[in-house]
This record gives C-alpha cells, structure tokens and sequence, in this order.
C-alpha cells in the first residue's frame, strides 16, 4: 500500500510540472538575472549627456559650484523639526523652541513657543518682511524683536501646510474644507471642499503649469487651483490619468506633478512614470521601471533622473533610459546634481559620482537619520534629518 502511495504522489509531481501551489494566470517563473527594463525602454543612441540647469523639484542656482564638501552640524533637530531660510535668516523649530541663525553673523536667538497639547508648528513664511509661524491647529504667530507674538487662532485641525499665493493663505483641514486667510487684516472665510483620498502625508511643492496650480494634499489627492483668482478647481486629473493608463494605478505619487512642454510628469512611489497632458488627454509616454522611486530631479533641458533603491537613472525627453549608475548604495536617501557630479546621499555620507566614467570619486563620511531633506538657498545647500541641520560648504 505504501509503494502505491508512493506511486502516486510522483505521478502527481510530474503532472504539476514540479511546481506545487496556484499559479496565476500570468505567471512566468523567474530566472536567477531579471532583466528590468525592456529593449523599447532603453536608448543606446546617447554616448555623452549635458545635464543643464535643474528645475524640479527645486530650483538650484545655476552658479552654485562644490568641489570638496564640508559637512557642517548647525543644530540638533527632532522628527517635527521644520526649516526654512527668510530674509538670510536660518529658522528652525525644535518641539516648543523656534531658533533663528543669522547667516551673515552667526547670531543665534531662541524664543519660547506656547504651544497647546499635540500641537506642532507646520511652516515658516515671509509676509511684509516679517517672520510668521503656522501651526497645524491654525494658529499664527510672528517674530518681533525678541517675543513671539500670536496674531490669530483659527482652531482649524491640518496636516497639510498651507498654501501661500501673494496676501491669501489658502488652507487645507484634515476634512477636506478649503480656506483663504487674507494676511491683511487675519479674516478667514471659506471656499470650498474637496474629497481627499487614500495616501500618505507629504510635504508637497506648489507647481504650476499656464492655466493652473497644483498640490498634493497627501500621495493620492491632487488639488487644483486656479492661477487667475486662486479658485480651487474640482476637476479629476490624476483620476483620468489612471482611466487611461496601461500602467495600473498611481496612488502614492511622491511630489506634485510638474509642467514641461504641456504635459504633466506623474512620478509614484512605486516606479511608474507617465508625461500627461490634462487638457487632450494624451499621455506622451509612460514607463514602469519596476523599482522604488526615491527621489528625482529634473532639468530644463528635459532630462528626469531618479533615484531607486538600486539605480540612479537618465530619461530623455521622450522617456526612454539614456544612462544609468548602479549605486550600491544599502540606504541612498536623496541626491542633488552640481558641476555634471551626481552626489548621492545615504545614511553614511555623501557619494560623488561621475557619470561619464561610472565611478564614485569621494566618498564624504557623515551619518544621517531617517526623514531626511534637503534645501537650496542661494550658494548655500542645507540638509536636515531627524536629529540635525547640516549645511554643506566647501
């Protein structure tokens, strides 16, 4: 009876093809090397690439030049520190502290910030050459000599930094109300609502294209505004994108999409890519790249460079792979492009590497935590994590 059993269970493997489970309808098994890319993704035709000024998703000052870097601790931070540099000015938060650096002398000035249960400042802004603080229960305060002097308290609750667009403060709940707050006179009203969808809390750019601006409320509502009198548009962009898309859904883009030549470039989290135009409802091109996408940059000769947890890549104008690094890197975080040099940063340091002969050249030693960013301002380039400010120098 065993030998029957026996039997049996090796006609039953030979049946399945040696392979016990359910299998998908689509399934073809894998080979030890997976080739990510396809050939019609790849174009071999470039041997040198200039890589111009970079627009997206920062502006980098075109004369900004680094050679050798120093890494510089300015001060120590948390993980709801935020950041901005106004008037020459450093500006720091850090829990219930605002600490202002003075570029030029390096004065440092701490102020006191009564701050109620759970709440937490979301952003700095310039308005008249003053200082102003928001919080995320809409409270404003600003900088006045020595003392923090709170202006207005709008108990409103979000988590999305506010919008500012000339004198107007358009602010965005948790429940998806619409609010303008002139900085004249602090008068709120509101606008309008939106339905926010499922996504991930970000900190999102403002980028325009003629007729519109856009925002990301979190990684899967994109906000529309319009630039002629601010009003907000409910209008269904990234929802027609994915209707018309061969690429499934983007649900978790990791910036606002931006504007070149009449189309909209999509970048989501999980390595899809589309250049979409909203208003003929073409997609120019798309391309999935089957890998995390990290971070991007874009030129204003229409270059897109990404990030992912393996490569950094070169895409033309018409999406397809131009160049490629494999990085090696165990945890790349971000990476900026001066001088032709790609410098990528991990939780070690800084990697300086030379695309033209697919090399790294130095390597600058210095640990970073998670939530890192990183900011351009004039010549100065800043980076900020969850325990501190670094500025690089040379």
């Amino acid at each position: 009876m065993k030998k029957i059993k026996f039997l049996l269970f090796l006609l039953i493997l030979s049946s399945c093809n040696k392979y016990l489970g359910t299998v998908d309808p689509d399934y073809s098994p894998k080979k030890e090397v997976t080739e990510i890319f396809s050939n019609d993704q790849i174009d071999e035709n470039f041997t040198s690439i200039t890589l111009n000024n970079i627009l997206y998703p920062q502006l980098i000052n075109p004369s900004l030049n680094v050679f050798e870097i120093k890494i510089d601790k300015i001060s120590n931070t948390d993980k709801d520190s935020v950041f901005e540099l106004i008037n020459d000015k450093i500006i720091l938060s850090k829990e219930d502290t605002i600490i202002t650096i003075d570029n030029y002398n390096k004065i440092k000035i701490k102020y006191d910030l009564n701050l109620n249960k759970g709440e937490k400042v979301l952003n700095f802004f310039d308005y008249k050459n003053k200082i102003y603080i928001f919080t995320n229960r809409s409270r404003i305060f600003f900088i006045e000599d020595n003392n923090v002097i709170e202006l207005a308290n709008f108990e409103i609750f979000t988590n999305a930094t506010p919008i500012l667009i000339d004198k107007y403060l358009i602010l965005l709940s948790v429940f998806g109300d619409i609010f303008e707050i002139k900085l004249d006179d602090f008068s709120i009203s509101k606008k309008a609502n939106f339905n926010s969808k499922p996504g991930i809390s970000i900190k999102s750019n403002i980028f325009e294209d003629q007729e519109n601006l856009y925002y990301l409320f979190n990684s899967g509502t994109l906000l529309t505004f319009d630039k002629k009198n601010y009003e907000y548009k409910d209008n269904y962009i990234l929802e027609d994108l994915n209707i018309l898309s061969s690429l499934r859904v983007f649900n978790e883009l990791i910036n606002t999409p931006f504007s070149f030549n009449n189309y909209l470039y999509f970048i989501d989290k999980s390595g899809k890519i589309a250049a979409y135009n909203p208003v003929t409802s073409e997609i120019f091109w798309e391309i999935d790249l089957n890998s995390t996408i990290l971070n991007y940059q874009f030129s204003n000769n229409g270059y897109l460079i990404i990030l992912t947890l393996e490569n950094i890549l070169i895409l033309s104008n018409n999406g397809k792979i131009i160049n490629s690094y494999t990085h090696n890197q165990e945890s790349p975080k971000l990476f900026f492009n001066i001088n032709k040099n790609i410098y990528l940063i991990s939780e070690e340091g800084i990697s300086s590497i030379n695309f033209n002969n697919k090399s790294e050249e130095k390597f600058y030693k210095n640990k970073f935590s998670s939530n890192l960013e990183i900011y351009f301002k004039g010549l100065n380039i800043y980076l900020k994590d969850d325990k501190s400010l670094f500025k690089l120098s040379e």
